[in-house]
């Protein structure tokens, strides 16, 4: 057995001495022993690794950190012929190397001579020959002692236990506490947090490496072949990568189904730090459905015309009817050059947060949050805009900001008053996309490269899919109860609308008693209603105001040129184009010339409001 005791020759201390220089002070530390006589001389292992282990597992009973150190090879030979490991306080630091930084390490190295050394057979055989058990530096208690870095190690077997976590969206952290939990405490795993996050990081440096990006093509060659997938790249003048673009055969039929596409480029959870931009829409559940996901090196304008044009190319050169970015300068010049037929909407949740930075002044005076979240959102019509837009102006003297100056030339990008033509669903913000890029954050870090994206963006997009799957099912597997039980015109809605969707038009339905003036035509014998509001244009339901007349007038069912398919449950029973496209700007084309005809509607013009 070890005599664990520990000796000392010296309890002075540097400080106590006046006058001590290098020499003095090393030859007046005070000094330990691990024990009077060692319990390894002449051991006899077979390798290496043997011998490591050998006085590591001594070294943790003694309290100790080990390092390998010296060894000698045979002359002209490549075979070894000596082995040192030493204490891990051997030696003292570089003071060349010493630089002006604002943090640094711990000088660990005391110049302590401890070691043991092996001699080594021609055979291979390591021999303990020598062991230095004088030490400058007290030893670890052994509460300590499973943080010294010889003394721990994570085991493949666990390193692959945190990929698994990590891959179902765990937070490493999360994945860690699970695992002292398991084991009975932080001492029983083996290893700390940082162990773990070095072992699951790749080592090499953040630049592209030419083997991901082989392999990444050749993945989307492997699935285009075999499915209707599309995918694109992009490569500077010395051939590296600097952009790709990915969707599969899925995720067409999706955009030819939806159309709406929200992007936004936030996400930069890779370890080249490229900019990540996932086109998301909106499925018959009101739940995000993936249209595509790029990736491009920076946010200049060309590379977001590149990702746009690979996104055109990959949908059969269809532009979408409406979508919808944060307020990135570039990003709206390369919408404007690659789909200029589409409505740019701007995300009223960045909007906001800008706001909060650049007009911090204005915010602190009283009421002016509420007119200028009105102007965001509650606005009705042009006219009611200009009315509450100049009242802002002259109440709070802000004519001149530069902020708001701004602001006031994109209001054809925010207002709900000036959109009323185009296709929006409802959505006021980019959230939609974010919530992508969350997704995806909870299983990714910094060090991820672009396959481990790629993989888990196709789980992501499976969890979706699968979602969507328990929505259909739930439709069709029941209905949602009335709220008005003797109303036909519901009765309809809800036979042809998803659930969520039937919620949106039941509340409408409900509303239309109590509501704002509003102006709706419509003809008896045509079943056209057109509402002043343009509410249906926006999100393909009709408001509240033609649901009130079409109530007034007794019409049983919904008109047929009012029921788009994407909002109705049989929606993926057939994905080919019909003459009832979710482009609703062509119906509405048809039903805005039929207006032109008075005879057309034969019981003229209706007033709605709170009187009705």
């Amino acid at each position: 057995m070890v005599d664990m005791s520990t000796f000392k020759k010296s309890d002075m201390l540097e400080s106590e001495v006046p006058g001590n220089t290098d020499e003095s002070i090393r030859n007046q530390r005070a000094k330990f022993f691990e024990a009077k006589n060692s319990e390894l001389i002449g051991l006899v292992v077979e390798s290496e690794e043997d011998a490591y282990a050998l006085y590591n597992d001594y070294a943790r009973r003694i309290g100790l950190s080990i390092r390998r150190a010296k060894q000698r090879y045979r002359r002209g030979e490549s075979s070894l012929t000596m082995r040192q490991f030493v204490c891990s306080k051997e030696g003292t630091k570089n003071a060349k190397k010493e630089s002006k930084r604002s943090y640094s390490r711990n000088i660990t190295r005391t110049g302590c001579q401890a070691f043991i050394q092996f001699s080594i057979d021609q055979e291979g055989r390591y021999t303990v020959q020598r062991h230095e058990m004088e030490h400058t530096h007290d030893f670890s208690d052994i509460r300590q002692r499973h943080l010294m870095r010889s003394q721990r190690s994570i085991s493949d077997e666990q390193i692959e236990l945190l990929k698994s976590f990590r891959k179902c969206g765990i937070k490493l952290s999360d994945a860690i506490r699970f695992l002292k939990c398991q084991f009975g405490g932080s001492p029983n795993i083996g290893f700390i947090n940082i162990d773990a996050y070095n072992a699951l990081a790749n080592p090499e440096c953040k630049t592209f490496n030419g083997s991901y990006a082989k392999n990444l093509i050749e993945i989307f060659k492997e699935r285009q072949e075999n499915e209707d997938d599309f995918y694109n790249f992009d490569l500077d003048e010395d051939g590296r990568l600097c952009g790709y673009f990915w969707r599969d055969g899925i995720m067409k039929k999706d955009y030819d189904l939806f159309g709406l596409v929200v992007h936004d480029t936030t996400y930069r959870t890779n370890k080249y730090d490229m900019v990540c931009g996932p086109f998301v829409g909106m499925n018959q559940h009101t739940n995000n459905v993936m249209f595509g996901c790029g990736f491009i090196i920076n946010e200049r304008v060309e590379s977001f015309v590149w990702l746009f044009q690979s996104f055109l190319k990959s949908m059969g050169d269809k532009a979408p009817i409406t979508i919808m970015t944060d307020e990135s300068a570039a990003m709206a010049a390369g919408i404007k050059k690659v789909f200029p037929t589409s409505k740019h909407r701007l995300c009223i949740w960045h909007i906001i947060k800008n706001s909060k930075e650049r007009i911090i002044s204005l915010r602190k005076n009283d009421g002016f949050i509420h007119l200028f979240n009105h102007l965001l959102k509650g606005c009705d019509s042009e006219a009611e805009f200009n009315f509450y837009w100049q009242r802002m102006i002259t109440v709070y003297h802000c004519a001149d900001n530069p902020w708001i100056i701004k602001f006031y030339k994109t209001k054809e990008k925010w207002c709900g008053a000036f959109c009323k033509e185009f296709f929006s669903g409802g959505i006021l913000s980019s959230q939609r996309s974010e919530t992508t890029n969350k997704s995806v954050s909870r299983r990714l870090n910094k060090l991820s490269c672009l396959c481990e994206f790629y993989y888990t963006f196709c789980d992501v997009v499976s969890e979706w899919r699968s979602n969507e799957m328990k929505f259909n099912y739930s439709n069709s597997n029941g209905i949602p109860e009335m709220v008005v039980s003797n109303s036909n015109l519901l009765r309809h809605a809800r036979d042809v609308y998803t659930r969520n969707i039937y919620k949106i038009f039941e509340d409408r339905f409900l509303d239309g008693i109590d509501m704002f003036r509003h102006y709706v035509r419509f003809s008896a014998e045509t079943l056209l209603v057109e509402c002043t509001c343009k509410c249906f244009t926006q999100d393909c339901l009709l408001c509240m105001h033609s649901l009130r007349v079409l109530n007034i007038h007794c019409v049983q069912r919904i008109p047929d040129a009012y029921i788009l398919k994407r909002w109705r449950k049989d929606i993926r029973k057939d994905c080919q184009e019909s003459d009832q496209s979710l482009c609703t700007a062509k119906i509405h084309y048809e039903i805005a010339n039929s207006y032109e005809n008075r005879n057309t509607f034969d019981t003229g013009t209706i007033l709605v409001n709170k009187s009705v």
